[in-house]
């Protein structure tokens, strides 16, 4: 697979797990507390928050701009030193530290495979920051950032899916990227069901499946399904599509 391929299936992957929460995290114009600090009248406003210094060993992904649910996202990747619990401290410490609002851990999203999701919230600024922690099994960790300016959003559209969507599907979230297009939700249903959904409304509309499971495939294009419990009982599925040389 070229490089652009790559670059188009990690950010597709990626945002599934982390803009459902910094691009769906609604910032609200007020009501949220400033970190515990009220400044004064006269004191410039504090500069926009800084992601924290790190060992890095490798740059994953180049930063890429992309839109979620009608929301510009920023998501670059790197590959770090430091393991995952060092690191969801110093993340927690850097938010705070930056005067941002951090949920408390009750509200922080949690994705399965031993990876870990942190979020915070400049209100003032209307830009949620998530950072996705993913261990690798030489102890270093392969950090995924995302900013999501809610100031610049816009309407999403629900026109030109490229993929059916279950009628009971909820919290549906669209993510456009250079290449490849990203279609995330919940569905009260179970795994098989999902892929019977599937296998049935895309061989129709012309793909055909691939050796792998998951995989489908059609002239210049190919989809990759995906799915897993969440907590609720629900099927979190995603959806990535990918185009590709003919």
């Amino acid at each position: 697979m070229s490089r652009a391929g790559v670059r188009g299936r990690v950010a597709g992957g990626v945002l599934a797990l982390m803009v459902t929460l910094s691009a769906g995290a609604r910032v609200p114009d007020a009501g949220v507390p400033d970190a515990g600090v009220v400044p004064d009248a006269g004191v410039a406003e504090a500069p926009r928050f800084a992601w924290p210094r790190l060992q890095v060993i490798a740059h994953v992904e180049s930063s890429d701009i992309v839109e979620a649910g009608g929301i510009p996202v920023a998501l670059r990747a790197v590959h770090v030193k430091e393991n995952v619990r060092e690191l969801v401290q110093r993340f927690a410490d850097a938010f705070r530290d930056g005067g941002l609002y951090v949920p408390p851990g009750k509200e922080q999203a949690q994705y399965a495979n031993n990876a870990v999701m942190l979020t915070a919230l400049d209100p003032k600024r209307r830009i949620t920051y998530t950072v996705v922690m993913m261990p690798q099994q030489d102890g270093t960790t392969t950090l995924y950032l995302g900013e999501a300016n809610h100031a610049l959003a816009r309407p999403p559209e629900a026109a030109g899916d490229f993929a059916p969507l279950p009628p009971q599907a909820n919290g549906v979230l669209r993510v456009n990227a250079e290449g490849s297009r990203t279609l995330s939700f919940q569905v009260p249903l179970t795994g098989p069901q999902v892929e019977a959904f599937y296998d049935d409304a895309l061989v129709k509309a012309g793909w055909k499946r691939g050796d792998e499971a998951g995989l489908y495939s059609r002239t210049g294009a190919e989809l990759r399904l995906t799915h897993q419990p969440t907590k609720d009982g629900q099927r979190g599925v995603v959806l990535i599509y990918q185009q590709r040389a003919r």
